[in-house]
This record gives C-alpha cells, sequence and structure tokens, in this order.
C-alpha cells in the first residue's frame, strides 16, 4: 500500500525503445521514484547444446561467435544508454543511485543473463514492474515472470505511451484473490485519482465479496468510488471489460491477473490474455 518508490523495467531492442523509456520516466516522474532500467544480453553459448560443444563445435569457431555477439551487445547498449542518458535529463531525472526525495531518479544496469529470469529474481526487490505490452499481443515469458515470480504489481504499457496519467481508473472486480492484491497494491493511485470506476460483469456478480463491499473497503482508505456491472454474456469478459473502459474514458485498468487455473486460461483465453494482446491503456496488475 505504500507508494512506489523503486520502479523496475527491463529493455530490449524489440523497437519503440525511446516512446518506452519515456514513458517509464513518466511512470518514475508520477510517483517521484527511482526507476532502474535492466538490459540484459545473452552469451550465445546459452542457445548451443553442451553436447555439441564438448565434442563438436572448435573451440575457435565458439569464440568468434562470442566475440562477435559480444561486439554488437556493446555497441546496441552504448547506444540505447546514451539515448536512456539523454532522455533523462531532458525529464530531469538525474541518473544516480542516491535517494533524492521528491523527485524522480534513474539507473542503468547492463547485466548478462536471461531477461525473464532476472525480471522474476530482481522485481522482488522493487515496488513495481513496467513490462511493454508484446508485439505479438500475448504474453511473453518476461510477462509471466514478472506477474508469477516477483510478488509484485505488474504496469504493462501501451509500447508508444510516453505519458501515465491515472486521472480515471477503472477497477475489474470479480471478488478473486488477485483481484483484491491489485486494488491493495494501486491505493496510492487510487487515493490520487479523480474518478474511480468499480466494474464487474454479470457473470461474477454473484462472487463475494461483491461492488458494494469493495466501495465500503475503498471509502475507508477516503477514496469514493462508483460501481458499474457490464454484460459479458456475449462478447468475452475481457472485449466488454475494455469497452466499459472506453465508455468512462478511463486512464487506468487495475485487475487481477491470471485469476483463473493456467490451464484453463491457456486453452481457453481469458481476460489476462485479452487484456495483454488488445488494451491501449496503461493495466495494472497483480497475481
Amino acid at each position: 500500500m505504500t507508494v512506489p518508490k523503486s520502479i523496475l523495467m527491463p529493455l530490449s531492442s524489440s523497437g519503440q525503445e525511446k516512446e518506452r523509456m519515456l514513458g517509464a520516466l513518466s511512470v518514475a516522474a508520477y510517483f517521484s521514484a527511482h526507476l532502474e532500467v535492466l538490459h540484459a544480453t545473452l552469451n550465445p553459448r546459452r542457445f548451443i547444446p553442451d553436447e555439441v560443444v564438448a565434442r563438436r563445435m572448435p573451440q575457435s569457431l565458439l569464440q568468434e561467435l562470442e566475440a562477435l555477439a559480444s561486439k554488437y551487445s556493446v555497441t546496441e547498449s552504448s547506444e540505447l544508454q546514451q539515448l536512456f542518458q539523454s532522455l533523462c535529463d531532458q525529464n530531469h531525472a538525474p541518473l544516480t543511485e542516491q535517494l533524492i526525495h521528491d523527485a524522480p531518479t534513474a539507473c542503468w544496469q547492463e547485466i548478462v543473463g536471461l531477461r525473464s529470469e532476472l525480471v522474476g529474481e530482481r522485481g522482488k526487490v522493487h515496488d513495481l514492474i513496467i513490462v511493454p505490452q508484446p508485439k505479438s499481443g500475448t504474453p511473453t515469458s518476461t510477462f509471466e515472470a514478472a506477474i508469477m515470480r516477483s510478488g509484485k504489481p505488474v504496469l504493462l504499457m501501451p509500447r508508444t505511451l510516453t505519458t501515465f496519467c491515472a486521472d480515471r481508473v477503472l477497477i475489474a472486480w470479480n471478488g478473486s484473490t488477485e483481484s483484491a492484491r491489485a486494488v491493495a497494491s494501486a491505493l496510492p493511485v487510487l487515493k490520487a485519482a479523480k474518478q474511480i470506476v468499480v466494474g464487474c460483469s454479470n457473470r461474477s456478480s454473484a462472487r463475494e465479496p461483491g461492488i458494494d463491499k469493495l466501495i465500503q473497503y475503498l471509502a475507508r482508505h477516503g477514496v469514493e468510488a462508483i460501481g458499474k456491472h457490464f454484460d459479458s454474456h456475449r462478447l468475452a469478459a475481457g472485449e466488454s471489460l475494455l469497452q466499459l473502459s472506453d465508455s468512462i474514458g478511463s486512464d487506468l485498468i487495475v485487475m487481477g491477473a491470471y485469476t483463473h487455473r493456467r490451464v484453463h486460461e491457456q486453452i481457453f483465453g481469458g481476460v489476462t490474455r485479452h487484456m495483454v494482446g488488445h488494451a491501449t491503456i496503461p493495466i495494472w496488475m497483480m497475481h
């Protein structure tokens, strides 16, 4: 329930790097938080089976591959880091590890390793993880590691969104444990919002605790909210939720992630997968 003060964002060279950096810096400015950008690279040896390395591949060729990969990685990292430093300067976010009260700060971390594993581990010592919406429209291993392993909320950001605003917030409520965790973690955002709508599908309206109890809980935290039920009988719940979000002009959606069993999500889709593929605004998620 504390205001996020330590934010982690994994960064890869998969396009829209500048926009993604600006979006993350905007989130850091919103919370006056420290932003750590994690740029992870892989050693090519990781992709070569051990038995191939041991028996078939000449060491000279392996060393040449590693040297080429290292040269490319250093060049790419240097260019991205320079761009990040420039954007930090423009947005008054000093590059420092030191704490500056009531002001955003940032740092760049260059690490060799698998991005998803690093995010799952390092996310545990941050308050919030920013993950870009995947190009493929399906959850990535980095997104799933952040959601399932970090124990912290994840902010799914559209790749081209450069500013963060949370004046109008939609809470997607179905009475699940995951939804409850998402709401609790988002309380600092909810307290600062100008309008909050709690949305619940007709399919979930009978589940307890219902909308009224959530609204009462929020009121005890000084947060005023109104409830809206939406019909998801004709459309998928995710599609209906996005329609409600559009109709009220929300800037942010707060919701639980993977509230059904993973097998059910993979076979039948699910709200989480739909939001990852189709949302056009940031989604605050927690498992």
